[in-house]
């Protein structure tokens, strides 16, 4: 039976959101019941998620906007290019859940025991606990894309843990969400900076139908945003990470990493959230400890193209 989940999600400014949202429309093994946005404008978050679902003929799946949250100092929600991922579609009759995105994780949760996907920032999952203290003990699983447990090496050079964009927009909701006990998943930073898909790859996504259509639009987007990004120099043909689609794969599909059990405590440390190894009083979760990056991002394409 495919497994029943809820993603949150901060889709609208890396793209990989909306890459593992397709991964979760196209996996087999998977049943997206509910989509709820996280962090800045959420509900502009949750107009691109529904007009990626609209295309995809899944107006089935309920969309509902979450929290804002805090925003660490130094740190950025947004990057200015949001609208744009929203390619110029009319959306004033997308359906947006009258839900707000924190209701929906309570109710949902408690009604189904399904599990969380939590692909962007902690705020509406911290917020679920705050308002629901049972709701961390319901939860089967929470699947977390972020978090640091070795060196970060990007493209040969390596990052200090405060890459972790996810868990360091929102710290305080980091901090009581992945400290309240629930079983975790943790898909870090340090392997999925190794799945890079290529520009060849995006240029078969064209050919495909119209929700990767959409998608290769979408990666054109932020391929010249992070292009453009003069802090660090990416080869011409290299046009998104993974991340997040990692995270969503490994939910039910272990082919392509190493996962191993240890336990973790999410601490701050020199102003970073940081994720330690923390055996005397660690919660016990699994992490992901290493990745085959070309194969996953050849199955990623081949899953999504159908």
């Amino acid at each position: 039976m495919p497994l029943p989940f809820i993603l949150d999600t901060d889709i609208g400014t890396d793209v990989d959101d909306a890459l593992a949202l397709a991964l979760a429309l196209r996996h087999p093994d998977l049943d997206l019941r509910a989509v709820t946005t996280v962090s800045g404008d959420t509900r502009r978050r949750a107009r691109i998620a529904a007009m990626l679902l609209r295309i995809a003929g899944r107006t089935d799946i309920e969309v509902a906007a979450g929290i804002r949250g805090e925003l660490a100092e130094g740190r950025q929600s947004e990057a200015g290019h949001e609208d744009a991922m929203l390619l110029g579609a009319d959306t004033s009759d997308l359906r947006i859940s009258n839900r707000d995105g924190v209701s929906l994780l309570v109710e949902e949760v408690a009604a189904h025991g399904y599990e969380v996907a939590t692909v962007g920032m902690q705020s509406n999952v911290a917020a679920a606990v705050e308002r629901e203290p049972a709701f961390a003990s319901r939860v089967p699983r929470l699947t977390v894309m972020g978090g640091v447990f070795a060196p970060v090496n990007f493209l040969g050079q390596p990052l200090p843990p405060s890459i972790d964009h996810n868990l360091n927009v929102d710290q305080p909701a980091s901090l009581r969400s992945l400290n309240a006990g629930m079983a975790a998943l943790y898909v870090p930073c340090d392997v999925t900076f190794d799945t890079w898909l290529m520009s060849s790859q995006v240029d078969e996504l064209r050919k495909g139908d119209a929700l990767c259509q959409a998608l290769a639009r979408q990666i054109d987007i932020w391929t010249k945003h992070i292009h453009a990004d003069k802090r660090a120099s990416i080869p011409a043909d290299h046009a998104a990470l993974l991340h997040d689609p990692l995270a969503i794969a490994c939910m039910v599909d272990e082919r392509f990493v190493t996962i191993e059990t240890m336990r973790v405590t999410v601490a701050m440390h020199e102003n970073v959230v940081r994720t330690f190894v923390d055996p005397a009083a660690g919660h016990e979760a699994r992490v992901v400890t290493s990745v085959d990056g070309h194969g996953f991002a050849a199955f990623w394409l081949q899953t999504v193209l159908g």
